[in-house]
């Protein structure tokens, strides 16, 4: 689960993620583009359980680390907590993930790759983070918003809170039609051990996200009473590749000019 937002990704760009503080300048082809199935991105999604066991790993969002408190949110955008619900659970959710994952071979032999992903109903929760502390940070901290799916888990009669969520991120892979990575694969560490290696010459150039969901506010919230009616917001615009070539200067410090994970009560 990336700390997607933050300047936590600022070290993940310079360290993290191989070969991107030496971006090189690509240029596309003249092949035409070609479409890839979408079951090509999610099925190598949620590939470990680090972060939020048990359900798979996905990339997260955080808010603004200079306005705190900082707030992290996670919204099942590949349909992978979902179906680890109904399977093992049956805990149904009614999730639905489309979308369409393009390719295009590169001059230098790899491929850019551009994921656009329109997710219903998917599970939405949101807690306080604190960006300097541990992983067990995901599953521990009092929850602000709704509930996650150990909290399905040990309660079904909870109602989650469901929203959709739009993603596009555009990466460059391998190779055309190599396999295409789990996007956790920037936090492999000490506290995700278990996914593969983002693969030789993978690099982010961009990353946005537009979400929203509708459920119960929690009193560690501050904005109502324990239940209050609530709206969860999340804008993620990562401009990764012009942030490397603007050096992290002004808006671009940490390559996410907008990365806004908002609550508020509605109702009133």
């Amino acid at each position: 689960m990336s700390r997607i937002g933050s300047k936590y990704w600022r070290l993940l760009a310079l360290v993290g993620l191989l070969t991107l503080g030496g971006v090189r300048m690509t240029q596309v082809s003249a092949i035409q583009a070609l479409q890839r199935p979408l079951s090509d991105f999610i099925n190598a999604q949620g590939s470990t359980m680090c972060f939020t066991p048990p359900a798979p790993a996905q990339i997260g969002a955080t808010s603004d680390p200079d306005k705190g408190p900082v707030r992290f949110a996670l919204f099942d955008y590949t349909g992978k907590t979902a179906e680890f619900l109904l399977n093992s659970h049956n805990i149904s959710l009614g999730t639905t993930v489309a979308g369409n994952v393009t390719e295009r071979p590169l001059a230098d032999g790899r491929a850019e790759v551009t994921v656009n992903l329109h997710t219903q109903n998917a599970l939405a929760w949101a807690i306080n983070f604190d960006l300097a502390g541990s992983n067990d940070q995901f599953n521990n901290n009092a929850s602000l918003f709704a509930f996650r799916a150990q909290d399905l888990i040990a309660d079904p009669s909870k109602a989650p809170a469901l929203g959709d969520i739009h993603l596009r991120v555009v990466f460059k892979n391998t190779a055309p039609g190599a396999p295409l990575p789990d996007l956790v694969c920037i936090n492999k560490g000490p506290g995700c051990p278990n996914v593969a290696d983002c693969p030789a010459g993978f690099e982010i150039d961009f990353f946005s996200v537009n979400a929203s969901a509708t459920g119960p506010l929690h009193a560690e919230a501050d904005l109502g009473p324990e239940g209050s009616a609530g709206r969860l917001d999340v804008v993620q615009t990562g401009l990764i590749k012009p942030a490397i070539n603007n050096g992290f200067k002004g808006a671009l410090s940490d390559a996410f000019p907008a990365e806004r994970v908002d609550l508020r009560r509605i109702g009133q």
